[in-house]
């Protein structure tokens, strides 16, 4: 069985899905040994049953943040790692809203999950706070994206 993000990136390769970022794979921000991996997917583009399995809504005016985060081994390769996820959106209209994440572990991956309602061509500003394993250092990680109805 293909894990979340197996599945996640078998989608995102399809040329024709059209992420709401607008862009084929997920962003990342380097913050010492951690890399912190952010995208924006709508929810639509999930089939049913994968997203039943992780418990997320599929909806026309729903989306997803999907972030994980990764360290650096002493070996040079890259291990998912724990973390604490906070943070919230904000449209042009000033509107804001808090994201919800919950952490999905399969084998060795670990990503953290936040919905939202959005709607079609909408500019969204996301403002995380990301804390790797506990370590008292919290990253921010801020971007804006249009998001749109499939």
């Amino acid at each position: 069985m293909l894990n979340f993000v197996k599945k996640i990136t078998s989608l995102l390769l399809v040329p024709w899905l059209g992420l709401l970022s607008g862009n084929a794979m997920a962003e990342s921000e380097n913050f010492g040994d951690y890399r912190v991996y952010y995208q924006a997917v709508n929810t639509t583009f999930l089939k049913a049953d994968i997203a039943r399995q992780y418990g997320i809504v599929r909806s026309d005016r729903r989306a997803f943040l999907n972030i994980s985060v990764m360290k650096k081994q002493t070996d040079g390769t890259m291990q998912a790692v724990a973390a604490s996820v906070s943070g919230g959106k904000r449209n042009l209209l000033g509107q804001v809203g808090d994201l919800a994440f919950r952490e999905i572990r399969e084998e060795k991956a670990i990503y953290y999950i936040g919905e939202f309602e959005y709607s079609n061509a909408e500019i969204i500003r996301f403002r995380l706070e990301v804390e790797p394993e506990n370590s008292g250092t919290v990253h921010e990680i801020s971007w804006e994206t249009r998001v749109y109805n499939n």
